[in-house]
């Protein structure tokens, strides 16, 4: 019996997205990152500092200058955004702003939380979520979702890891920076001696009326392989 153990791939970021579907851009960065060809659901991201021009009928989930409000507008609407932006397509719920330092209030697995900062409008709909990882502590098992992530993070660190059994990828997370997850990417979050605290748009969301029935449980399916793999024969 032999250990599996996570190894470091030597490769791009653009090698890593092919590979596995995932992007990281640091704090200093400023991008537009685009869903991609195929997709069900249209997205659009503008990191960093960008006139954000948003459609009829379509919304946009966003960030105050002093990353103390989260604020949901819906087109059609031009706005200059200091941070991070993301444009859903075809989603158009009414206007909302929360400020994110009330904390969590739902259960999360491994000691986790998290609160619904704009929950869908009907199950399936976009969601924005702040999710509280403790320290040393793993956010979930090895999993991944049907539909896209857009990880902004708030505070903290801790990191993100991306692939399969022994070819996975571990990426600092640090604040201020993004990580775009497609849907199917094999990923999880840990921690060492810091919370990281991170704010996750669903792209689509499930939901349901029982307490540990919300978009951070519904729509995660578990892997029997891990970042680590466990043991081998």
């Amino acid at each position: 019996m032999k250990s599996a153990t996570v190894r470091k791939i030597e490769s791009s970021h653009d090698d890593l997205y092919k590979l596995f579907g995932v992007r990281y851009f640091e704090a200093n960065q400023s991008t537009v990152q685009h869903s991609p060809e195929g997709d069900l659901y249209t997205y659009q991201v503008y990191f960093g500092a960008h006139t954000v021009k948003v459609e009829k009928g379509d919304c946009v989930f966003t960030l105050s200058e002093d990353k103390k409000t989260t604020i949901l507008k819906r087109g059609p609407i031009s706005f200059k955004s200091p941070h991070i932006a993301t444009v859903i397509r075809g989603y158009s719920p009414e206007e909302k702003t929360s400020n994110i330092n009330y904390g969590t209030n739902l259960p999360y697995v491994n000691g986790c939380s998290t609160r619904q900062i704009f929950p869908p409008e009907r199950p399936g709909d976009p969601t924005l979520q702040l999710l509280k990882i403790p320290p040393f502590a793993s956010e979930q098992a090895h999993h991944i979702h049907s539909t896209a992530r857009v990880v902004y993070v708030v505070d903290g660190r801790g990191h993100s890891i991306v692939g399969m059994r022994d070819k996975s990828v571990r990426t600092e997370l640090k604040p201020g920076m993004l990580c775009v997850l497609d849907k199917m990417c094999p990923h999880h979050f840990e921690t060492q001696d810091e919370w990281l605290t991170v704010l996750p748009v669903h792209v689509w969301s499930s939901t349901g009326s029982l307490e540990n029935d919300h978009p951070m449980y519904a729509g995660t399916f578990m892997m029997n392989q891990g970042a680590s793999g466990g043991e081998e024969s």
